[in-house]
């Protein structure tokens, strides 16, 4: 029969053992976590464009400095595809690639398109010559720089008139003459926001860049509603409503650039309730990547710059 002492020893051996094991596990846990992290943390990251595909890997260059770089992927891309290559050492064996622009969806061109609708414009402070007699009748020009006006009211007036239809697009029922009506809202939506049209005797051009950047974010909201209720009730629009997702988000970016520069205070929010969208319309990278041909400029740097706003 075996002591008290023999116990001991024999029980102390198993914690022993048992705490060693414990010990043993959890230094792997803790050096492969270590490692992680550390590789996750130097994580290297950078915008290529695909220049020729094969089997098992793509040649690519980077949009920056033109080197080229041969990634091994069986994912299938185009060439001109822009994507965001993430890597740790090696960018021939990257950790990920995400499309960010592809050929398909977008043309591949630096050159601003004739567009049909008009242009954001930079509203300048205007001057006034008022001319005034004195008491020998001699007249003097003097000149008043007048302050530029917010046309606050106006936006107020358009705004609240867009948002009473979106209220009422909810409890239309899905008859034909609903179907209708909501058609044609939505034409003259699109025509006062690209082709000049007016609502309540007022264009888009009197708004100020948040009720701009506004109006095109319900008009988004109210198409996704009314395709809903009738899908692909645009089929039957007249040929300038072709594309119309795209034209409205690629003005509502021309907008946040205008406002990037120029009021930099509201560019966070503009971009903000963009990604909104994504929720709200269902708003997918493949068709905000597919309006920067209706923006103009540099389509690889707009594509990067965009891509990090949409994704954050």
């Amino acid at each position: 029969m075996k002591s008290v002492k023999d116990k001991y020893i024999r029980d102390l051996k198993i914690v022993t053992g048992i705490l060693v094991v414990l010990i043993f596990v959890l230094t792997l846990v803790l050096t492969d976590f270590i490692s992680k992290k550390y590789v996750s943390d130097n994580y290297k990251k950078t915008y290529v464009e695909v220049v020729s595909t094969y089997d098992d890997f793509l040649l690519a260059k980077d949009v920056d400095s033109d080197t080229k770089y041969t990634i091994k992927t069986k994912d299938k891309y185009n060439v001109g595809d822009i994507c965001y290559v993430t890597y740790y050492k090696d960018i021939e064996k990257p950790k990920s690639i995400e499309l960010v622009m592809s050929t398909e969806k977008s043309e591949e061109t630096t050159q601003v398109e004739e567009q049909t609708e008009e242009e954001t414009p930079v509203e300048e402070p205007t001057t006034v010559v008022v001319k005034e007699e004195n008491t020998t009748t001699q007249v003097q020009e003097k000149k008043i720089i007048e302050k530029k006006t917010t046309n606050e009211n106006v936006d107020q007036i358009v705004v609240n008139y867009v948002e009473s239809f979106k209220t009422k697009l909810d409890n239309y029922s899905t008859n034909e003459s609903n179907k209708k009506t909501a058609k044609e809202y939505f034409c003259t939506l699109v025509d006062f926001i690209l082709y000049g049209g007016e609502i309540k005797g007022h264009t888009f051009n009197e708004l100020t860049s948040s009720g701009k950047a506004k109006v095109i974010y319900y008009a988004l909201i109210i198409d996704s509603k009314i395709d809903n209720k009738w899908p692909g009730y645009k089929d039957t629009l007249s040929s300038k409503y072709n594309d119309i997702k795209a034209k409205l988000v690629g003005k509502y970016i021309s907008i946040c650039e205008y406002v990037k520069t120029n009021e930099p205070e509201l560019y966070k929010d503009l971009t903000n309730d963009l990604k909104l969208l994504k929720k709200s319309v269902g708003l997918t990278w493949d068709l905000v990547s597919s309006a920067f041909k209706y923006v103009g400029g540099n389509i690889v740097s707009l594509a990067k710059e965009w891509y990090e706003n949409f994704r954050g």
